[in-house]
């Protein structure tokens, strides 16, 4: 017993005469913690999550009520609203820059009150989306129909009007032989009822007073018509090859893998110094510049076949294709380990010792996945954090690797990715050479 106790109470006492890895211990979880609960708590029921989706909106009709539902996008904080042209749209959608595009498109504002109660009238609003976003489509989609109908209330609808298209979809109602018998009699008495309310109230009283939601459904399935249709069109450099989401998935985690394994192999090479193979070394003699290159080298390489490997599985298995350049696709992997081995260098240098490298490693890394877009879809993010992923090497790794796959962009698409990676190998080797020490301090 005597035995344990002095074990247990070496290695606290060696743990605790590590300064670093015992500030880690705690800095590391609460600094992760209050920034994940910062970017995704919500304060005082506002949800702090998002600071806007940034949407594209081309009105090709620019009357009131298309002026209508683009006033509606942009007063509302759940989105970053940009008017545009359907060229720029379509451009800046497919090179991944926008997630989603509303097209309203010429007539839509004549055509959206008779569409309610005419099928042949009813405007097509066309969404041009990028096809990895598909949370983005739906809530935009969804977030149409109300603000569509607000724009006709407010702009298209007078009491006159009302009525004689009341007394249209009436007479159609009574055409409708695919309608049920009961779904019929709930929309005659609602529209009667309509009617009669139109018929003793003016435009200015009846859209300025209404207020909150309307009372429950009689019946589950019946469903009112809506003024619009919408159609879905997803856009790929490639037209011959479909969206695999397998290509980001795998961008992403074997990434977090390499990152995670490299950061490891870093903290090796500072158990290598500990154990006094550096001083060995040293006196071959061996330059400090020579052995952290042929590190570098050795990490970039484990990295690279890691990569290679995980997309020649996922080409197997999954039918992951490289859909846009090969020599870029090439370019992007061999840069991207080499910025993965380099920050794990960089990270050694910064911590000095294993546990404190391990401690400030795990957090840059979790920080940079999750910022990156490796976990989550960043258009969750606080609108400065969306901003601040621009400055982060994972963010251009995932969308340069996502540009050579799914995307089919070609090799300019790599080029300025590639640039940064290239600035981000430079600043950690410059920060491993300044700090990184032969022996331990």
């Amino acid at each position: 017993m005597r035995q344990l106790l002095a074990l247990i109470r070496l290695d606290l006492k060696l743990f605790l005469c590590d300064r670093r890895a015992l500030i880690m211990l705690f800095i590391v979880p609460i600094g992760l913690a209050s920034f994940m609960g910062s970017v995704f708590s919500n304060s005082g029921g506002k949800s702090s999550v998002g600071g806007g989706m940034g949407i594209l909106l081309v009105d090709q009709d620019v009357s009131a009520v298309s002026r209508g539902v683009v006033d509606a996008f942009a007063n509302d904080p759940t989105f970053r609203v940009t008017v545009t042209n359907e060229a720029a749209a379509r451009d800046m959608v497919l090179n991944g820059k926008r997630p989603l595009a509303v097209v309203l498109p010429a007539g839509f504002g004549a055509d959206a009150l008779p569409g309610l109660f005419d099928t042949n009238r009813k405007p097509v609003i066309t969404l041009l989306h990028d096809p990895s976003r598909s949370m983005e489509r739906s809530m935009v989609e969804g977030m149409l129909v109300p603000k569509v109908i607000q724009a006709v209330a407010q702009n298209g609808l007078s009491a006159d009007l009302g009525r004689d298209f009341i007394r249209r979809g009436l007479t159609n109602l009574d055409r409708a032989t695919q309608v049920g018998a009961r779904d019929q009699q709930l929309y005659r008495s609602m529209m009667e009822r309509a009617d009669e309310f139109l018929a003793t109230r003016t435009n200015r009283s009846l859209f300025g007073s209404a207020k909150g939601p309307t009372t429950g459904s009689p019946a589950k399935e019946f469903n009112l018509p809506l003024p619009f249709v919408t159609k879905a069109e997803a856009l790929v450099k490639n037209t011959k090859s479909e969206y695999n989401g397998y290509a980001h998935a795998f961008a992403g985690m074997s990434l977090q893998f390499v990152l995670m394994s490299l950061l490891e192999s870093s903290v090796g090479l500072l158990r290598e110094r500990e154990s006094g193979m550096f001083r060995r070394l040293r006196a071959a003699p061996l330059s400090r510049g020579t052995l952290l290159l042929a590190k570098g080298l050795s990490y970039a390489i484990i990295g690279l076949l890691s990569l290679g490997g995980c997309f020649a599985f996922a080409m197997v298995v999954f039918g992951v294709r490289i859909n846009g350049s090969w020599p870029g696709f090439i370019l992007c992997l061999v840069l991207t380990s080499l910025m993965s081995a380099a920050l794990g260098l960089a990270l050694a240098a910064l911590g000095r010792t294993p546990a404190g490298t391990r401690g400030i490693g795990i957090a840059v890394v979790l920080l940079l996945l999750m910022v990156g877009g490796a976990w989550v879809p960043t258009f969750i993010l606080p609108r400065w954090l969306q901003s601040a992923a621009l400055v982060t090497p994972t963010r251009w790794a995932l969308d340069s690797l996502d540009a050579m796959t799914w995307r089919g962009l070609g090799f300019d698409a790599a080029l300025a990715p590639a640039g940064v990676m290239l600035g981000f190998i430079a600043l950690f080797a410059t920060i491993t050479w300044l700090r990184f020490r032969w022996t331990a301090e």
